[in-house]
């Protein structure tokens, strides 16, 4: 920014610092009334970022009392909104707090820490905070568990996320935390507490931490081994076999079976047909079976939907690949706000569950 705007910006700043003093004094300069509520005692300065650069602004100052500065700037804010929210919004574009620094010194001037710009994000924490206390309405007829890894300074973080399907297909985020065993289950505590009820089927993984807190929190509720997670451990237990690919395929013929029954003889088949090829994978993938064909007590409409945690997965592909250029966060907070404004921005959060 030309030098001539920022002066220009400055001397109007400071005049309307010197309004304020007179306000404040009931006085002018010099000048001799009843009605003066006190001294001047020269300035001190003040840096203040703004769209046209860091101006240095000489601020009034008086011998008894304080002069309210906010109508101009907050006494703790040093950095007007118009540069907060570019800040903050080229962190939820992306970016790192590092990336989000640099660019503020390339486009504002001046020198701002990473420190800073993640201060400038707390604003993120109160609306989390909020948005985890609202209640759940119970419109959710299958709800969808997953992790994704995310990395932390000090090792790798594993952060649960809990999603809630309703009948027109929207998917709605109910909450995530970084997780471990016991915040799973504290996870789906909390979401009970808040009113998610009625839910007719839970879709996740074979993870024992998801499967443990849903048998503690939802044990009414039947759980569904996602179809997609079994067949990839099929594959895995055939090997790279010549046969791999037709028996993968007769797997998966199974889970389109028309019933459940249907579905149950047509395993059998294959398991009689492939036992001799690969005994230890048709033994794995028969193994509690039942557990993936959960869904058929579903109307057939919801089928396909359901009988994977692919909705959930193609949530958590799409931030992870919001959060790569973030790099390496440096506690659980951090990762926390991040995962929440990029939701937020992208509409996969509702500030109101409830309707």
């Amino acid at each position: 920014m030309d030098s001539q705007v920022r002066q220009g910006t400055t001397q109007l700043i400071e005049q309307l610092l010197e309004a304020e003093m007179q306000a404040h004094l009931a006085a002018g300069w010099n000048q001799r009334t009843q009605s003066r509520r006190g001294y001047r005692n020269g300035h001190y300065r003040r840096w203040l970022r703004t769209p046209h650069g860091v101006l240095q602004v000489a601020v009034p100052r008086c011998r008894q009392g304080r002069l309210d500065c906010s109508a101009i700037f907050d006494r703790y804010q040093r950095r007007i909104a118009d540069v907060e929210r570019v800040l903050r919004h080229a962190y939820l574009l992306g970016t790192s707090t590092r990336a989000t620094a640099e660019l503020a010194e390339q486009v504002f001037g001046g020198c701002v820490s990473h420190q800073t710009i993640s201060r400038l994000l707390r604003w993120l924490d109160g609306q989390l905070a909020a948005w985890r206390n609202q209640p759940i309405a119970p419109v959710y007829r299958v709800v969808y568990v997953d992790g994704m890894q995310v990395d932390v300074l000090g090792g790798d973080r594993i952060v649960m996320l809990v999603c809630g399907q309703r009948q027109d297909e929207q998917l709605d985020l109910l909450d995530f935390c970084v997780s471990t065993g016991e915040q799973c289950r504290q996870l789906l505590g909390e979401l009970r507490r808040r009113g998610l009820e009625g839910v007719e089927l839970f879709v996740s993984d074979e993870s024992g931490a998801i499967r443990s807190a849903l048998e503690e929190v939802y044990p009414e509720v039947p759980w569904q081994h996602c179809s997609f997670h079994r067949l990839s451990a099929l594959r895995d237990d055939i090997g790279p076999t010549e046969f791999r690919d037709a028996m993968l395929a007769e797997a998966a013929c199974v889970f389109r079976c028309p019933s459940r029954q249907a579905a149950v003889d047509a395993a059998l088949a294959w398991a009689r047909r492939w036992k001799a090829s690969a005994p230890w994978a048709v033994q794995h993938f028969m193994t509690d079976l039942t557990d993936s064909l959960r869904f058929y007590s579903l109307p057939e409409d919801w089928w396909r939907r359901v009988r994977t945690n692919n909705p959930l997965e193609r949530l958590i592909r799409t931030l992870r690949m919001r959060l790569r250029p973030m790099g390496c966060f440096h506690d659980h907070p951090a990762i926390e706000r991040a995962i929440f404004g990029q939701l937020l921005r992208w509409h996969k959060i509702k500030l109101t569950h409830n309707t």
